[in-house]
């Protein structure tokens, strides 16, 4: 049985971990690129939302939706068998973050349809959250 030194023991753990934080890196990209995703397309599509009447209201109403779908599918289809969706207490944080800056944005839809400067102001929120969390995921 060969020996191995301790200076080879140091430089093979060490390897592995690089490579446990190489793989732990890789894991995380369709988190990141879920969260900033999805704050993009609501902060754009309830931006539009606000500005908008008639059938452009209709269309960004539309196509919010059909993206929102999208991201959740890519997001699913990405995650299977992945358990720190699951188990992150994080991902609670992050999608009640997103979910309350969300509904500012759509009260501003709501009750002040027009107001260019609340559009921004609510909009650019939903944009700020989704970048904290994703810059938070980015580091965990």
């Amino acid at each position: 049985m060969p020996t191995v030194t301790p200076a080879e023991a140091r430089a093979l753990l060490d390897h592995a971990d690089s490579i446990s934080h190489t793989a732990h890196n890789a894991m995380r990209w369709p988190y990141i690129t879920f969260i900033l995703a999805l704050g993009v397309a609501t902060s754009m599509g309830t931006f539009a939302m606000a500005l908008a009447t008639g059938d452009a209201f209709g269309l960004a109403y539309v196509g919010l939706l059909a993206v929102a779908f999208a991201l959740i599918i890519f997001f699913v289809i990405n995650i299977q068998g992945r358990s720190a969706f699951a188990r992150g207490r994080r991902w609670t944080v992050y999608i009640a973050s997103w979910f309350v800056s969300y509904a500012l944005a759509i009260s501003v839809v709501i009750w002040a349809h027009g107001n260019v400067l609340l559009a921004g102001l609510a909009s650019g929120l939903v944009l700020l959250v989704s970048f904290v969390c994703a810059a938070r995921e980015g580091r965990s």
